[in-house]
């Protein structure tokens, strides 16, 4: 029985007493507490900023708090008004921190949690500190993804050689904020994007490599903005264009030129190739003109004003240039 300073009495039921007091997080405890005064008082409808304000709490403290109750069949208010959904964006910046007797009552008591940390410290190849563990947790707590996606999403990770936890924690705000919440959702983008990204990479010229996180950064942009055929004939000409130099930046020039072109199809994209190699004027050269307003002297060397590289004109040069040397042999990479 709890008593505040009017003299007032806070009843705890003795079944809670007994079955939570030892093993719950002291945190939460306090919630509960603090919740069954608010209740008592006859304010069934009270809120999180109240419970936090009450605690010295934040408002994320109380919510998870609250949903461990929950979770553990203890209803502790009614909703007055269900809120709609609306989508969130995730911020590393806000990602709840975490006492620690909270992490070791879930590795304690929750054997899918502790099951998942297992599988974290096997994927990994190392055994895992608390700040991946708090991390792993946060995935769950704060993103709201289910315990089985994220075994996914970590296996995901580390299969492709990416066993940082901060990259991990990237990959997990992703699927997070692009609703990729259930163990089929995760499944379907891995196929997805595994077959997708071995393509552009085997069209970069880069086969065999696993793309390192910028890489991916390029890829995904790409793959959401435009059909994948259209992406496919987009690297393979910046391939041709820089040889062993690095095609990534050079394809993602490509592809901002054709958007500003409003070319968004590979039938539109090879018209505009057909037109360009078609053209009769002789004064076309290398690049399409775009002053800089900067004079540039004449001599029998130059006759132009500065320009802009158009990298669209200049990989069908290159792609034309390649192509007549090397004949049929030139088309190997599409397949």
């Amino acid at each position: 029985m709890a008593q505040n300073e009017t003299g007032a009495k806070t009843i705890i039921n003795n079944g809670f007493l007994e079955k939570y007091m030892a093993s719950a997080p002291t945190a939460y405890t306090l919630v509960y507490i603090c919740a069954q005064k608010f209740i008592q008082e006859g304010n069934e409808y009270f809120t999180d900023e109240q419970l936090a304000q009450s605690l010295g709490m934040t408002e994320g403290d109380i919510k998870r708090a609250i949903k461990f109750w929950e979770d553990n069949g203890e209803v502790l208010r009614k909703q007055r008004i269900i809120q709609p959904v609306t989508k969130i964006t995730h911020i590393v910046s806000d990602k709840p921190s975490y006492a620690q007797d909270e992490i070791e009552y879930y590795l304690k008591h929750n054997a899918e949690f502790k099951g998942l940390v297992d599988s974290a410290k096997s994927a990994m190849g190392k055994i895992i500190g608390r700040y991946d563990i708090e991390t792993i947790f946060s995935f769950h707590d704060w993103l709201g993804l289910p315990l089985s996606v994220i075994e996914i999403l970590i296996q995901y990770c580390c299969d492709n050689d990416h066993k940082n936890m901060r990259y991990i924690e990237k990959v997990a705000i992703a699927w997070a904020d692009s609703g990729i919440n259930t163990a089929k959702a995760a499944l379907e983008y891995i196929e997805k994007y595994n077959g997708t990204y071995s393509r552009i990479m085997r069209s970069l010229g880069l086969s065999g490599k696993s793309p390192v996180e910028k890489q991916v950064e390029y890829m995904k942009k790409w793959v959401d903005k435009m059909p994948i055929d259209l992406v496919i004939f987009g690297c393979e000409k910046a391939a041709m264009a820089v040889g062993n130099g690095n095609p990534f930046p050079y394809a993602d020039k490509i592809f901002s030129s054709w958007e500003k072109k409003g070319i968004n199809s590979l039938e539109m994209a090879k018209q505009e190739d057909e037109r360009f190699f078609n053209k009769k004027d002789k004064g076309s050269t290398a690049y399409t003109a775009k002053s800089s307003g900067t004079n540039v002297k004449s001599t029998k060397f130059t006759n132009y004003e500065e320009h802009e590289w158009d990298y669209d004109v200049l990989s069908r040069l290159k792609f034309k240039e390649l192509t007549q040397n090397l004949g049929d042999a030139g088309n190997g990479n599409k397949n």
